[in-house]
């Protein structure tokens, strides 16, 4: 294994020399501009766990999908400044650093939405930093590869048993979101590709939740599809009787990972991993809030345990009204880049947990084969929707635009 992917010292020369070392520049560059100085440079993701994806194009690697850095500074960098940071890097390895999430009707460009992601802790903040999933891998499996290298001594220790079971639910979330958003009315090969892609990582999602749920992790996705072939059959005995191949599917979905080959029917490998994903996603919401119905628990009981590990960190406090401080910065996101709409305002619980059901219904309805069952699904996703941003009409493309624009919009905030 090389020191960013499986292919070894040549193809990790060439990643350097052609990107890396071309967007440190531009951090730094960026960076003394706005007057603030870079501690450290940490590659994170799986470039900086040695299992990054890469093309060969033309006899050359070409990373796939993006790059995830950390920058350790002595203040903290506000958003907007990160976005041109990361704008800015982008630009320096010839790519467009558009995130595809926050324009669901676009068509799917590699290089046109390869992102060079960026976000900053200031060094103050290392031992403090909240124990999840994203800190113990930045802890345990990342790279500083410009700087004091002693920075990630800064971080707290932390055990799997740390991790908070919503980091588990917080993935799926985010693969319901990708699901939905590799589904077209029409394809073109790249398109295709990100939707084989965007699928094979839903397993990998699906592997990292379940072993979050049983207190047990590693940092990278080679440790994690061990372990987690390990201890499936024994420690979910009901999955494994739903899902008995869930440790094959995952085990594919890291060997596709470590090295990219697309020759699979986009079509097949998605219907199969959105049957995947519905059956644990419906059962880690029955195990995290010990209700069976994901509305019921996305509504009524999430709101309550779900944000805890969250809202300290990025609001100062973690009581109700934090919830509330969420939606009014939903609720102005939506007015300056979609339209005023004012029912978010009307109640204090978090839309973001709102969002996420008509995803889901949108889903089912995808899923679904008889048509009674598929037009109650539709009527969810439409119903719910209302609540959470302008809907035009009860149609599933139609739906499937605003669940998505609604999703992107609201992670702009940047919770974590």
């Amino acid at each position: 294994m090389g020191k960013y992917t499986i292919y070894g010292g040549a193809v990790d020369a060439y990643l350097e020399k052609q990107y890396l070392q071309k967007i440190v520049e531009s951090f730094k560059k960026d960076v003394s501009a706005m007057h603030h100085t870079i501690i450290a440079v940490i590659l994170f993701g799986g470039f900086g766990k040695g299992e990054g994806s890469v093309q060969i194009v033309d006899g050359k690697p070409v990373p796939y999908n993006d790059f995830d850095f950390y920058i350790v500074t002595e203040k903290k960098l506000r958003e907007e400044q990160l976005d041109v940071i990361s704008h800015h890097a982008s630009e320096s390895i010839g790519m467009g650093g558009l995130e595809i999430a926050y324009f669901p009707q676009a068509d799917y460009n590699s290089k046109k939405f390869f992102h060079v992601d960026v976000r900053c802790i200031p060094f103050s903040s290392l031992k403090k930093l909240m124990k999840t999933q994203r800190y113990y891998e930045l802890k345990y499996k990342s790279l500083v590869i410009d700087g004091d290298p002693r920075v990630l001594n800064e971080i707290p220790l932390m055990t799997p048993g740390d991790i908070s079971l919503s980091e588990g639910l917080r993935n799926l979330f985010n693969k319901l979101h990708t699901m939905l958003l590799g589904l077209r009315e029409s394809y073109t090969d790249e398109q295709k590709k990100i939707k084989i892609f965007w699928s094979y990582k839903t397993y990998l999602s699906l592997c990292e939740s379940l072993l979050i749920l049983d207190r047990k992790f590693a940092p990278s996705a080679f440790e994690r599809n061990k372990l987690f072939y390990e201890i499936y059959d024994k420690d979910f005995p009901d999955l494994h009787h739903k899902i008995p191949t869930l440790p094959l599917k995952v085990n594919k979905a890291t060997e596709f990972k470590l090295k990219l080959d697309f020759r699979i029917d986009h079509e097949r490998i998605w219907r199969e991993a959105l049957a995947d994903i519905l059956t644990v996603f419906e059962y880690y919401i029955k195990r995290i809030s010990d209700s069976t119905s994901v509305a019921d628990a996305l509504k009524n009981k999430l709101p309550y345990i779900y944000f805890k590990p969250y809202l300290q960190e990025k609001i100062g406090f973690n009581f109700f009204p934090a919830q509330y401080l969420l939606n009014v910065g939903y609720a102005s996101v939506l007015a300056k880049k979609d339209s005023f709409f004012i029912r978010p305002l009307f109640q204090w619980r978090d839309v973001g947990l709102k969002i996420i059901l008509p995803l889901y219904y949108l889903l089912k309805y995808c899923h679904e084969k008889h048509e009674e069952k598929k037009a109650y699904f539709l009527e969810q996703a439409y119903q719910e929707l209302r609540s959470v941003i302008s809907v035009e009409k009860k149609e599933f493309w139609h739906l499937r635009e605003r669940a998505l624009k609604a999703f992107g919009l609201y992670y702009q905030q940047r919770l974590l």
